[in-house]
C-alpha cells in the first residue's frame, strides 16, 4: 500500500511537470535536403551577372572618388579657417576614405580576374568588398562634413514665447500657514506697520 502511494505521487509529479512522450521526426531523404543559404558576415547576396557586377563596381568606385575630392575640399576649408581641431578631424576621415578607395580598387582588379576565371564565389566576394568599401566611405565622408559643421553666428538674444495653460498654484504651499503672506499683502503690511 505504501509503495502504491509513492507510485501515485510520482506519476502526479511527472504529469504536473509536463513530462510526456517524445516522438522523433523521420530523417529527410538524401534528395530532399536543402543547402542552407548562408553568406559570410558583411557580404551581400549578389544576384547580378558578372557584367552587371563590373559595371556597378565601376560606378561605386566613381562615387568613392567623388567622396575623396569632397573630403579634400573640406580639408582646404579647415586649413583656410586655421582651425586645428577641425583639420585633425578631417585629416582622419580623409585617410580613411583613401584607404577604402584603395581597398575598392584592389577588389575591382580581383573581380576582373574572378570574372575571367569564372569563379562565381570570388566574384560575389570581391563585389561585396567594393560595396562595403563604398558604404564605409559614404559614412566617413558624412563624418568629415560633421567635422566642419556649420558656423554658429550670433544674431541676437533669443526670445521664447510660450503658449499654453496657466501654471497652477504652488502645490507645496500650505493655505493655512499664518507666515505665508502673498507678496501683494506683504507690501500692504509693511506700509501699514508703525515699526518702519
Amino acid at each position: 500500500m505504501r509503495n502504491s502511494k509513492h507510485l501515485v505521487v510520482a506519476l502526479v509529479a511527472l504529469v504536473g511537470l509536463g513530462i510526456g512522450t517524445l516522438y522523433a521526426q523521420p530523417a529527410p531523404a538524401p534528395g530532399d535536403a536543402k543547402k542552407p543559404d548562408v553568406t559570410a558576415s558583411g557580404e551581400t547576396k549578389a544576384d547580378l551577372s558578372p557584367r552587371e557586377m563590373a559595371t556597378e563596381t565601376k560606378k561605386l568606385l566613381g562615387e568613392m572618388e567623388g567622396f575623396h575630392i569632397r573630403v579634400l575640399q573640406l580639408q582646404g576649408a579647415a586649413r583656410k579657417a586655421k582651425d586645428v581641431i577641425k583639420l585633425n578631424c578631417v585629416n582622419e576621415k580623409l585617410l580613411a576614405v583613401k584607404q577604402l578607395l584603395n581597398i575598392g580598387e584592389v577588389a575591382q582588379n580581383d573581380l576582373t580576374e574572378a570574372i575571367a576565371s569564372g569563379d562565381r564565389d570570388a566574384q560575389v566576394h570581391q563585389y561585396s568588398q567594393v560595396r562595403l568599401a563604398q558604404e564605409r566611405a559614404t559614412s566617413e565622408r558624412d563624418e568629415a562634413e560633421g567635422c566642419i559643421g556649420e558656423e554658429i553666428i550670433f544674431i541676437g538674444p533669443t526670445q521664447v514665447d510660450v503658449n499654453g495653460p496657466a501654471m497652477p498654484d504652488d502645490p507645496t504651499a500650505d493655505p493655512h500657514d499664518p507666515f505665508d503672506v502673498p507678496s501683494s499683502d506683504f507690501e500692504q503690511v509693511n506700509t501699514a506697520s508703525p515699526w518702519f
